[in-house]
């Protein structure tokens, strides 16, 4: 029986070693998606607030096409906020009037495009005070700091712009030598690719440079599109990792994309790793 089996076993592996390959066309079916890209964001910020309505990319670093002639307007439960197209930018809808959204507030997006009629519910949540960024000595000659961020106690984005162009050896360079932008996200959360982000990136600036600091809050919505962004981009690669798609989206309608409310705080500190170091 066991000289058998081996025989069966060397005669199968003869089949498979002398097999040969056959070319095979798949008759593959590719369709665009007639959808619209939606980028909406309004704050507790009075100003003139922004939507930009694209269509979908199919390649690598094109351009979106912008989505022209489109009926845009919030509506809060009381008020209706209309938007207009910009005449120098196309696809980019502006708010008629000044208005800031509050918390804990519902607004709900609504868009009508020819055939298409889009919308999304969202919600403004508070955001907490910054959390402690730390500037430390990395190099001497000549002296060069990095920043360490720690983690909100709630989900947020926080964004650093650093700029030393004031300093006097540096004074002559080009803007992309002089600044920097960090952005820094917390996203609470049982995802993974969470668990397993990778550590934040290496940016090194000198003593004296001025940070110009903006906090926003996120709401559940709009923290389950960036962690769906993040697994495709900045997370992607890590232990447990995602399949390539979309992000998920709170678009109702023929659409994808996000539309948000944030709670935004911003402050601004001089002269950072002149004296003291730590920074509250």
């Amino acid at each position: 029986m066991t000289v058998f089996r081996r025989y069966i076993f060397i005669t199968a592996a003869c089949l498979l070693i002398g097999g040969c390959d056959e070319h095979v066309d798949w008759d593959l079916q590719y369709q665009e998606a007639d959808l619209i890209v939606v980028e909406g964001k309004i704050s507790n910020e009075l100003k003139k607030h922004e939507v930009r309505l694209t269509r979908p990319l199919y390649e690598m670093n094109g351009t979106p096409e912008p989505v022209s002639g489109a009926l845009v307007e919030i509506f809060d439960g009381r008020v209706v906020y209309s938007f207009s197209e910009a005449s120098d930018h196309p696809g980019v809808y502006l708010s008629d009037s000044l208005f800031a959204a509050v918390l804990n507030q519902n607004y709900q997006l609504r868009i009508a495009h020819e055939n298409k009629r889009i919308s999304a519910v969202t919600i403004m949540r508070e955001v907490g005070s910054f959390q402690d960024m730390v500037a430390y000595p990395v190099q001497s000659d000549p002296p060069l700091l990095e920043a360490y961020i720690s983690d909100s106690q709630e989900p947020s984005i926080v964004r650093l712009e650093l700029d030393w162009s004031h300093l006097p050896a540096y004074e002559d360079l080009p803007d992309s030598a002089t600044h920097a932008v960090i952005y820094h996200y917390t996203l609470n959360g049982v995802d993974v690719n969470e668990i397993f982000k990778p550590s934040q990136e290496h940016v090194r600036f000198p003593p004296g440079t001025n940070v110009f600091r903006e906090k926003e809050s996120v709401n559940p919505w709009y923290g389950e599109f960036l962690r769906g962004i993040l697994s495709e981009t900045d997370w992607r690669g890590g232990m447990f990792d995602v399949l390539p798609g979309n992000a998920r989206t709170n678009m109702e309608g023929e659409a994808i994309g996000f539309f948000t409310a944030a709670d935004v705080l911003r402050d601004t500190i001089y002269d950072v790793g002149r004296g003291p170091v730590d920074i509250d």
